[in-house]
């Protein structure tokens, strides 16, 4: 197994050395911020970056930090193999009778799994980022931090994963976000002096650089033109919004779709089962709670 370092041209740091419980470890750790600098040759676009933004306006943008592209879809994919193997198991059963109840006996269980870990799994808060305070506020496990965006301290780093059989390892690549007992807000007292949250990870090195780009250039910019397409399907009410002015039948089909292949957009509006952000934080946001 060979190491390489990272593709962009940060400084090292030691932050994770100084963690006192380390989950696990990663190498090649490079400082992205502060102050927040972007990678460069890499986009700074919001295209395909709705799985990973929860909600964005002109004063503060949510940031997804677990789950991502997996939990978003996972729901469509083992709903179309059902489909199909529920037609190919009624297809036999006109041969066979008892083919279509032994489909429902194999997949079934599996099936239900997965729509029950959707709707009691609580959703985790995201990191949201305020524009117009210059300030970041992170939950984690209960503790929420306040940090000062000239304050924040952001490393790219990587871990190798082992994927199978003949030693086939891959890099798996992670940005991290640190948080320090000087930035407590609210909520449980801080255990460790410094502590970190994944904000992303991936086997895609430059996806990670993508979605990095993209939050400094929020923040600096705001929200441009072309945001509005990218991010119109990140939540529930943006994709109500986004289609109120198309033709009835053609919101029929984006609903029937919706429902078909991504319930847990619409699920996780309206989920009791979901992590909320302290009356504190409240009073400056108001009740937005997105996921």
């Amino acid at each position: 197994m060979k190491d390489s370092p990272l593709k962009c041209d940060f400084p090292e740091t030691d932050l994770e050395q100084h963690l006192e419980k380390k989950l696990y470890c990663t190498h090649g750790a490079r400082l992205a911020s502060p102050p927040a600098r972007k990678v460069t040759g890499v986009s700074e676009s919001s295209e395909k970056m709705e799985h990973g933004v929860a909600y964005i306006s002109e004063r503060f943008m949510d940031i997804r930090t677990a789950f991502l592209k997996f939990r978003g879809a996972q729901l469509g994919i083992i709903n179309l193999f059902m489909i199909v193997v529920l037609l190919l198991g009624w297809v036999v059963s006109l041969f066979y009778s008892k083919a279509f109840l032994a489909v429902l006996v194999a997949f079934g269980p599996i099936w239900m799994a997965i729509y029950l870990f959707e709707i009691f799994f609580p959703l985790t808060l995201p990191v949201r980022i305020d524009r117009q305070e210059g300030v970041v506020y992170v939950g984690h496990r209960g503790t929420f931090y306040r940090i000062p965006w000239d304050e924040l301290e952001v490393t790219f780093s990587y871990n190798w994963q082992y994927l199978g059989s003949g030693v086939v390892w891959e890099r798996q690549y992670y940005a991290h976000l640190f948080m320090r007992e000087k930035h407590y807000f609210c909520g449980k007292t801080p255990k460790m002096p410094l502590q970190r949250k994944k904000i992303s990870s991936g086997f895609k090195e430059e996806d990670m650089y993508r979605k990095w780009n993209f939050i400094v250039r929020y923040y600096n910019k705001g929200l441009i033109e072309e945001d509005a397409d990218h991010l119109a399907v990140i939540n529930f009410d943006s994709l109500r919004k986004d289609i109120a002015s198309i033709s009835t039948g053609k919101r029929i089909g984006e609903y029937f779709f919706l429902i078909l292949l991504m319930p847990t957009m619409i699920w996780w509006k309206f989920t009791p089962f979901k992590y909320k952000w302290p009356k504190e934080i409240e009073e400056v946001f108001g009740k937005a709670n997105n996921y």
